[in-house]
């Protein structure tokens, strides 16, 4: 089974956003995800820049992924994420990465990066994630 092309169809099915962004699911192995998107208007800002809240969502996704990839229970919930901007992402294909620092009992802390098409850092993150045990 690819769990790359499964876990990219369940996205895209669940979330227009993840669609319209056009994020495509490279790898995921336990503890880590990467996440790729191309550049496009449709992620934009004024000024021809991929927009904030869209390297934000692309953390939280990569991030979430490596996330539930060491998830032992049923669902789980972003609970912080923290994200630097250290330069913007004007060239693309972008890559979203995201890997587990910490799997605990209710918490896994997860460390992210954006890198442009050149492979030069562009946003770092660290977020945390509620695992979610069973369904009230």
């Amino acid at each position: 089974m690819d769990i790359e092309a499964e876990l990219e169809r369940a996205m895209t099915a669940d979330s227009d956003l993840f669609k319209i962004v056009g994020f495509k699911v490279v790898k995921v192995r336990t503890g880590r995800a990467e996440l790729s998107f191309p550049y496009s208007k449709a992620v934009t800002r004024r000024g021809g820049l991929v927009h904030g809240g869209i390297v934000m969502y692309s953390l939280d996704n990569a991030c979430g992924i490596a996330a539930m990839s060491v998830n032992p229970g049923v669902d789980q919930l972003t609970t912080e994420l923290n994200v630097n901007f250290l330069r913007p992402l004007r060239k693309g294909p972008f890559r979203a990465i995201g890997r587990v620092v910490k799997a605990g009992n209710s918490v896994v802390v997860v460390e992210g990066e954006v890198r442009d098409a050149e492979g030069a850092l562009c946003a770092k993150s660290l977020g945390s994630w509620y695992i979610i045990r069973q369904r009230a």
